[in-house]
């Protein structure tokens, strides 16, 4: 079956992949429009390809961000894979500008061994497409194959195979497998681009490549397997728990994970269709993940009170910090992600600890939260403005919730050595009165579940983020809840002066701007981190992971070092609304010469 497969795709790319020396650039849909789409309405999954040479000419134009070697290096493949592709061929009737389909009809059917694809390639005529685009030898080959569909013999990969054709309006439909050749010969319900939702329809047409899952379609055919397979989850989650073969997760974690799991099958039921796409802008990649759910679903319903917003507040955070946030959640998916979060975990025979935590939570629940913005520089420095209907009530939850905490009570997932020490009443700044609370964590204990190999990755991993002895001042001016973190109250307050006095804010930061920009208007939560931190946090994780891998089959990386330069930000957005979901990771063109420069060494340094 490997065979069939690569000599298979092979030949569907050399077709898909034509018009990209082509020079015409292809317009992208005006928001809102239903474009007819020419395949089925019931297939699984498609790749669209916006216009070729347009793709390409963009994907150049991004790599031109890259340190001029490593820029250099990927044109030249791009290019030299491309020639070798498209040699003795000519173009001539594959228009630039139109869209390209790759379809997979049935997934069953892959496994099988019969190659269930669909090529659709747009072209000016049939005639012409048989005459300039294929060889001599592939023209020579063209027979009748009966119901409206030809055959050829092509050695494009090797091998010599056979490939189906089927003429279309605008198109013609290519497959390695006779019977799916003979869906486009006969008469189906062609796909409406206005069927996946304004959302999804914008999403799908408007990036340089997307792919779009039917969920109503898979849903339909593989319904049962789904469902076969999450009882196999769930059956082995609770032998699992039974035997206590997975370390480190208590029964409070166990029993989130099967609800997390659970959730998630949820998710996929109530699904109509996923699209994720990416676009190649002149600023930097932007890549996004949506999802659409079915009205009157569990999954639709939390997400009816969902109204993203600006979160505007999160640009009047004071400079000089590499991580920067803010979130507004409605009611119910707030509700929800602090039961999956489990920031304040009593240890699993504490039940009155537990009841404790539980019943301040409720408490912070009740004042009403309104959203939060907060900024932080790992593991020194962090200021969080959360916004409530009540501060007062929430900011007295806030400091009960520590004192509520015991010695081997976990605060985000760390182990606590002692219990928090809360002094109240301890600061004033303004209007603001704050209560002091020192935790003093036990990282030595945390770990001790994580496999021997790993231990020491990952206990760089929390000293990198925590101090073991950390100190919060929590503290509200009746209008919201501020918490601060640093090393002695003179830096905490000099946060807190700066965000007040309003100067010198994260908004006029050029690479702030730039991400801030390029990701949606409004969002349900948002966060612009600081590219070199976050390429650190990725590699010692990598590095972490590989030491679990025995025998040292993953190979020993280096650590990175720091560039000079302006700060860069990597961006991420989370946007709920009422049936969809939209996830959007942008990365600037300067952040991606940053981490090239930073990864680069790395494999030049491989042990």
């Amino acid at each position: 079956m490997t065979g069939i497969l690569r000599r298979s795709f092979a030949i569907v790319a050399l077709l898909a992949l034509a018009p990209f020396t082509r020079s015409e650039a292809a317009p992208t849909p005006a928001a809102g429009v239903n474009l007819a789409l020419p395949y089925p309405s019931k297939v699984p999954l498609v790749l669209h390809i916006n216009g070729l040479e347009r793709v390409k000419e963009r994907l150049t134009k991004l790599l031109d961000s890259l340190p001029p070697n490593e820029a250099k290096f990927t044109k030249k493949g791009v290019e030299d894979g491309l020639a070798q592709l498209l040699k003795d061929r000519k173009l001539t009737a594959v228009p630039s500008d139109g869209r390209v389909f790759v379809v997979i009809h049935d997934f069953a059917k892959l496994v099988d061994g019969e190659l269930a694809i669909s090529v659709l390639v747009p072209v000016t005529s049939y005639k012409e497409f048989k005459e300039t685009l294929l060889t001599a030898d592939e023209r020579k080959s063209i027979e009748k194959a009966g119901n409206g569909v030809e055959s050829m013999k092509s050695s494009a990969a090797g091998d010599e195979h056979t490939l189906y054709m089927v003429e279309l309006k605008g198109y013609v439909a290519l497959s390695p497998s006779k019977d799916t050749a003979e869906i486009y010969s006969g008469k189906y319900t062609p796909a409406q681009s206005g069927a996946l939702g304004a959302d999804l329809s914008n999403s799908f047409l408007a990036a340089d490549v997307s792919l779009f899952v039917n969920m109503d379609a898979i849903n339909d055919m593989y319904g049962d397997q789904i469902r076969q397979f999450k009882g196999l989850i769930d059956f082995a989650l609770g032998q699992a728990q039974n035997m206590g073969m997975i370390p480190g997760l208590g029964k409070k974690q166990m029993e989130l994970a099967k609800t997390m799991i659970g959730g998630m099958f949820q998710g996929i039921e109530d699904s109509k269709g996923i699209v994720v796409a990416a676009e190649f802008r002149p600023e930097g990649l932007n890549l996004r993940g949506q999802i659409r759910f079915a009205d009157e679903t569990q999954s639709s319903d939390l997400l009816k009170l969902e109204k993203p917003t600006s979160l505007a507040e999160v640009g009047k955070l004071p400079k000089g910090l590499n991580t920067y946030g803010g979130s507004r959640f409605g009611k119910p998916i707030a509700d929800l992600s602090k039961k999956f979060t489990q920031e304040y975990l009593a240890p699993d025979d504490d039940e009155k600890g537990a009841e404790a935590i539980g019943k301040m939570l409720a408490e912070l629940a009740a004042a009403g939260s309104q959203g939060d913005i907060s900024a932080s520089s790992a593991p020194d420095a962090s200021i969080n403005v959360a916004f409530f209907k009540n501060p007062s009530q929430a900011a007295t939850a806030s400091v009960k919730i520590f004192e509520a905490l015991s010695a081997g009570s976990k605060f985000s997932t760390i182990i606590l050595k002692d219990k928090p020490a809360v002094t109240h009443k301890s600061a004033t700044l303004g209007d603001f009165t704050f209560s002091e609370v020192k935790l003093s964590f036990d990282f030595n204990a945390t770990v001790e579940s994580i496999p021997e190999p790993a231990r020491e990755a990952a206990l760089s991993q929390f000293k990198r983020l925590l101090k073991e002895k950390t100190t919060f001042w929590i503290g509200t001016d009746g209008k919201s809840v501020v918490t601060l973190s640093a090393k002695d109250w003179d830096s905490a307050k000099k946060l807190l002066d700066d965000y007040l006095a309003g100067k010198g804010t994260i908004s006029s930061d050029a690479g702030f701007q730039q991400t801030r920009k390029n990701l949606p208007a409004d969002a349900t939560l948002l966060y612009l981190l600081e590219t070199g931190q976050v390429v650190t946090l990725l590699v010692e994780q990598a590095k972490s992971v590989g030491q679990m891998i025995p025998g040292g089959a993953f190979p020993a990386i280096g650590s990175v070092k720091p560039v000079k330069g302006d700060a860069t930000y990597i961006g991420m957005a989370l946007t709920l609304k009422p049936q969809v979901a939209t996830a959007d990771l942008f990365v600037p063109g300067a952040a991606m010469n940053v981490v090239a420069r930073m990864i680069a060494p790395l494999f030049k340094n491989v042990e």
